[in-house]
Formats: structure tokens, sequence, C-alpha cells
């Protein structure tokens, strides 16, 4: 049975959510709320699932906000 338009748009969105609130959960334990914050509309624009799981990872080790924010430029 084929998913409908609705079903496919929500999987997206919350397939989407979860690894950037992950990465904010992580990016908050270690840095300033508001500077996480001020990079969620960036992650927010990526689309590509691999590059968000990249950043989760960025996110573990960042030794600064800097530095994370520095990868998720390039």
């Amino acid at each position: 049975m084929p998913e409908s338009k609705g079903y496919q748009h929500l999987h997206e969105r919350i397939t989407k959510e979860v690894p950037i609130e992950h990465i904010s959960v992580v990016l908050k334990t270690k840095f300033s709320t508001e500077l996480v914050d001020a990079l969620t509309p960036a992650l927010q624009d990526i689309d590509d699932l691999e590059r968000l799981k990249d950043l989760y990872l960025q996110a573990i080790h960042a030794r600064s906000i800097q530095a994370f924010a520095q990868k998720l430029i390039q």
C-alpha cells in the first residue's frame, strides 16, 4: 500500500528533526544555549541526513562552538 504524501512529508520532517535535536542537545551541554540557538537555522537548512549524522559526531568532539560552526559552514 503506497504511503500518503502527508505521511511521507511527516516522516521526512521527523527524520530530519531528530538529528538536529540531538546535535543541539550535545552542543547545549557543552556551550552557551544562545550560541547554539544561533546555529539552529543553519542546521535546519541541511537536507542531507548523512551530513547531519556527521555533524552530530562533530558536535560530540567539538572543543569550541567556533570549531563546530566552522564544520557547519564547510
